[in-house]
């Protein structure tokens, strides 16, 4: 079974399956924590949540499928598909900014399913960070699906709001 077809098959019932996230308190991730144990598609989520905080799209590239369109986000109203065009449309811009100063990025209450080589998690994202100037902050919710690409596991979809 393909592993877009598998995805479209479990994204209906995520939200019904997994229990639900809740962004206040907020559990950080220790590194005692991550390095104790976290599951493997655990600690890409929080590799990931530390590349964005670092703007740093090497590390975030090779946290995801980059074959082609494998893989997609979901980001607000956003749509891209495809590494190249998330890479390229939305992170390079945006990270360009020098308005727009990380103070923290973070996944936090994650959740994740595993079934065989695919994953799914839910989460609570904490972001704190200036933008012109202005000290803002903002908690959303994620869910990320991930597929087992031989030893490692990959990002194949995010959906943050």
């Amino acid at each position: 079974m393909t592993t877009l077809l598998k995805i479209a098959l479990i994204a209906p019932f995520i939200g019904f399956c997994a229990p639900a996230v809740n962004a206040d308190p907020v559990h950080t991730y220790t590194a005692q924590e991550r390095a104790a144990g976290l599951d493997a598609p655990t600690q890409v989520l929080l590799a990931w949540a530390q590349a964005i905080g670092d703007k740093d799209i090497a590390a975030m590239g090779k946290l995801v499928m980059d074959k082609a369109n494998d893989f997609t986000v979901f980001e607000g109203s956003g749509v891209n598909t495809g590494w190249a065009d998330y890479r390229d449309n939305h992170l390079a811009p945006e990270f360009a900014n020098p308005d727009l100063v990380f103070q923290t990025y973070a996944f936090d209450n994650i959740s994740t399913s595993q079934d065989g080589d695919l994953a799914y998690s839910i989460f609570s994202i904490k972001m704190v960070y200036t933008y012109k100037g202005e000290k803002k902050s903002r908690t959303g919710r994620g869910t990320a699906v991930m597929v087992r690409d031989g030893d490692t596991w990959k990002l194949v979809h995010l959906h943050t709001s």
